[in-house]
């Protein structure tokens, strides 16, 4: 058995994938930065650089490997940064790729970040390789990334009004998908939607982390159009923004609230709660 490519090695699920395999597989890193793959290779993790935007690049970074990992970075060619990666995991030889998607990803969905995604999955699927995809709901891990800061400040300030989400520990994805990439057998060809245990509203999220971490933070409702003007004084690009936005919408459809048990399926372990994960992070926010 050859080695495994983790594409987004350096990311939430990636990482978290490389310390999964970690002693049961060889573990080939890919990140976009030299930094980055210093910083891997201190831990004894063999590292290359890769840019989705070159095709040759993911193409030599692959070699030697015969599973693929793929995450793609939330940026404006997702669908041709996928298309990038398929195509050079078809010439680098590799024979499984575990896919990690989004939720309600389609090629036809109505919001642009869905459709997105699901064209790079129908790029996976007709490339004739062996797959898996994993479309995990949003990641617990976004309080802790780039909505620690509002959290910190005390008010979650997103336009959701009191809409449930089934949050996912992106450490629960990487466990879904180490268990395939080290025996994918019966799994080829399946999709598998990934949430966490339960569904919570944000005032539900924001009073599990004032409980966690001792502090004062609550959900204030804003309207769209003030979202918008925080992100672009953010710095925060129109793209990324239009897709936070359109997230938004969709949590406002009632379309991320499912609740389903592929996390204990896959890896015979229930998925992780949103109060573990916030009793373990509440450092985050203080």
């Amino acid at each position: 058995m050859g080695r495994i490519f983790v594409a987004g090695a350096a990311g939430n699920i990636g990482s978290a994938l490389v310390d999964a395999l970690e002693d049961k597989a060889g573990v080939v890193a890919g990140v976009h930065s030299p930094d980055k793959a210093s910083g891997l290779a201190a831990k004894g993790v063999e590292a290359r650089v890769c840019d989705f935007a070159d095709k040759d690049s993911m193409t030599a970074a692959m070699a030697g490997c015969d599973r693929l990992f793929l995450v793609l970075p939330f940026a404006e060619k997702l669908a041709r940064y996928g298309r990038n990666a398929v195509d050079a995991a078809g010439e680098a030889g590799i024979e499984y790729i575990v896919r990690s998607s989004g939720y309600g990803a389609s090629s036809d969905a109505h919001w642009r970040l869905g459709r997105e995604h699901g064209m790079a999955d129908q790029f996976v699927e007709d490339s004739g390789i062996p797959f898996t995809v994993l479309r995990p709901n949003s990641f617990m891990q976004n309080f802790t990334g780039h909505l620690a800061s509002m959290v910190r400040a005390g008010a979650i300030s997103l336009p959701e009004e009191d809409y449930a989400v089934s949050y996912i520990d992106a450490r629960d994805i990487a466990a879904c998908a180490a268990r395939l990439l080290l025996d994918g057998q019966g799994h080829e060809g399946n999709f598998y939607a990934l949430t966490g245990p339960e569904k919570l509203t944000l005032h539900q999220v924001a009073e599990t982390i004032a409980s966690a971490a001792g502090i004062e933070v609550a959900y204030v409702p804003v309207e769209e159009e003030a979202y918008i003007e925080a992100l672009d004084a953010s710095g925060v690009p129109e793209w990324n923004r239009n897709m936070l936005v359109s997230l938004s919408r969709v949590v406002k459809l009632g379309m991320l609230g499912n609740v389903t048990q592929a996390v204990e399926y896959l890896t015979g372990t229930r998925a992780r709660a949103f109060e573990a994960f916030a009793a373990e992070n509440a450092g985050a926010w203080k």
